[in-house]
Formats: C-alpha cells, sequence, structure tokens
C-alpha cells in the first residue's frame, strides 16, 4: 500500500484554472439571463403612420390573437401602455398613461383603426378592416392598400376623457408604448 502525501499547492492551482473556465461562463450566463428580461420588458410600441398608411407592431403580425375578424389581440397581454405620441400637423404631443384605459382612433381613407386596452391599460387590442392592409416589408409591419390617402382623424382618449382631437392632412405619426 501506498500513502502519498496531498500536495495543496497542485490541488489549489487545478481549483484556480477550474475558476478561472468558470467565470466568465457564469458572466455570460448572468449577461444572457438580464438581456432576456431586458427584453421582456422593453417597449414594444404600435407604430401608425401615413402617407401610405402603415402599421408598425414591433412583434410579427403573426404573433397577434384573432379575436374576431377585424380584432387582433396583442400577444403581450400583461403589458402596458405607458404614453400615445402624436405628431400631427409639424406638432408633436405626448399623452402619459399610468393604468389607465387607453382608445386611439384614427381615420384613413374609409378605414377605422382602433388601438384600444382593457380598464387598466393591458391587453391592448388593434381593430381595423384587416383585408385593407397587405403585408409590409418585414412581419412586423402592414401597409393599407390604397397608398393615396392621408390620416384624416386622431383621437387620444384616457379613460373616459378625450385628451386630444386632431383633423390632420399628412405628416401624422402615432406611438402607442406599450411596456
Amino acid at each position: 500500500m501506498i500513502i502519498g502525501q496531498l500536495n495543496f499547492n497542485h490541488t489549489l492551482r487545478n481549483l484556480h484554472r477550474s475558476a478561472l473556465l468558470a467565470i466568465p461562463l457564469l458572466l455570460a450566463v448572468l449577461l444572457g439571463g438580464a438581456l432576456f428580461l431586458r427584453a421582456q420588458g422593453t417597449d414594444t410600441p404600435i407604430i401608425i403612420s401615413d402617407g401610405s398608411l402603415t402599421i408598425d407592431a414591433t412583434v410579427p403580425w403573426t404573433a397577434f390573437r384573432d379575436v374576431d375578424a377585424n380584432t387582433k389581440s396583442h400577444p403581450h397581454n400583461t403589458k402596458s401602455v405607458t404614453r400615445a405620441v402624436v405628431t400631427a400637423g409639424g406638432n408633436t404631443q405626448t399623452f402619459p398613461f399610468s393604468g389607465q384605459k387607453c382608445t386611439v382612433a384614427v381615420r384613413y381613407a374609409a378605414t377605422d383603426i382602433v388601438v384600444s386596452t382593457d380598464n387598466g391599460g393591458k391587453a391592448l387590442q388593434i381593430k381595423t378592416d384587416y383585408k385593407s392592409y397587405r403585408p409590409g416589408a418585414s412581419s412586423n409591419l402592414m401597409a393599407h392598400t390604397n397608398p393615396n390617402a392621408k390620416i384624416s382623424r386622431v383621437t387620444v382618449t384616457r379613460g373616459a376623457q378625450t385628451v386630444f382631437t386632431a383633423t390632420p392632412s399628412g405628416g401624422t405619426r402615432i406611438s402607442i408604448s406599450y411596456q
């Protein structure tokens, strides 16, 4: 039987090498997890722009759930509307929301678009005549089939109170932040 003496220097050196390899791996896992959690909480705004009307959902339209033929439900139903920003007639106005029902109604040509939430500002839905749209340049984008019209009306409602109404004639952009 051979009994050897334990070499602590050798053991510590091997432990040190293992730790050196484990630290970058641990940091990569933590960074990946942090980025994933941050991505879950980031803004996924709905952006409506005219001059060939487009609706950019910032998530693929295929992820939306059909409520009925004219209404689609946003896939992130626990997020909340935090603000609506409207640029119309060269002026930009921001309307903050904090747990309140949000309704943004837009008229383009003969098509109405209504973006709304539940009473708590969550469960965003978009109601429009989806037959009036074609796929856009990305899976997040829809374009109206009439490229020549302009947004003719925008109304923003917070709770039951109308906070903005405009009848623009071009250059209109509406961004509804959903976080």
